[in-house]
Order: C-alpha cells, then sequence, then structure tokens
C-alpha cells in the first residue's frame, strides 16, 4: 500500500506536465504535438544527431490562481506528516535534558570565572600606586 501524495509532490507533478488522479496516481497523458522529425522541422542538427530549435520557445507562466486547499485537507496532511515524525522516546527526552543544563551550568561558570578574572586584572591595572 502507498502512501498518499501530498500536496507539494501532486504540484511538483503537475509542473512536470503529469497529472495525478484523486487517488494520488499518476495518469499518463498523449502528446498531442507531432515528433520533429529532423533537419524538415526548421531546426538545426546537432553534432549527437538531435535538433535544436532555432527559436526555442519559452515555457508559459503558471496560472496566476493555484489550487487552493482547504483547512480540513491541510489537517490531514499535517497529521499525516506529523505521523512520519520519529519522535523521541521519554528516556531519550531526560537524558538530552540532562546534558543541556549541565552544559548550560558549566558554560555560565566558564563565562563568570573569566569575567571575575580580566575584572579583577583590569581593576589591579588601573590602580593608583601610592
Amino acid at each position: 500500500m502507498s502512501q498518499p501524495m501530498n500536496r507539494e509532490q501532486r504540484r511538483m507533478l503537475k509542473k512536470q506536465g503529469q497529472s495525478v488522479n484523486d487517488a494520488g496516481q499518476v495518469v499518463e497523458e498523449r502528446s498531442n504535438k507531432p515528433a520533429s522529425s529532423g533537419a524538415g522541422s526548421g531546426g538545426r542538427i546537432t553534432e549527437k544527431g538531435g535538433v535544436k530549435e532555432a527559436n526555442p520557445k519559452r515555457r508559459e507562466a503558471p496560472a496566476q490562481a493555484e489550487e487552493r486547499t482547504s483547512p480540513v485537507q491541510f489537517g490531514k496532511e499535517v497529521k499525516s506528516e506529523l505521523s512520519k515524525v520519529s519522535w523521541p522516546t521519554r528516556t531519550e527526552v531526560i537524558n538530552y535534558s540532562i546534558v543541556v543544563l549541565i552544559t548550560v551550568f558549566v558554560l555560565t561558570l566558564f563565562i563568570a570565572g573569566n569575567d571575575w578574572v580580566f575584572s579583577t586584572f583590569v581593576l589591579e591595572l588601573f590602580e593608583p600606586r601610592p
């Protein structure tokens, strides 16, 4: 059983010229354009035997009105994506939290110690001598 396609996958397939049915399966479309037959098509033949168009056509801009997703569909997609997340176990969360707290405590002591050493040095440096 394959997983349903999400909105991003459907849009990418649409940009590539493929269509997708409601079940999330790619539907093959046959092009109505006749195949180019070499030199008679107005192009020039490349070294590898392919035909290169003299005036390549630009790709048309996509339609301005994009397909919008309903809030219900969005919720379903969010739930589907969150079910794919590899969530940490309770013990992993506790262990990682302890590591973070110890690291923060050690770095705080290091910075406070450096601050005390340098402030003492600067005060001694600029203290007037009798």
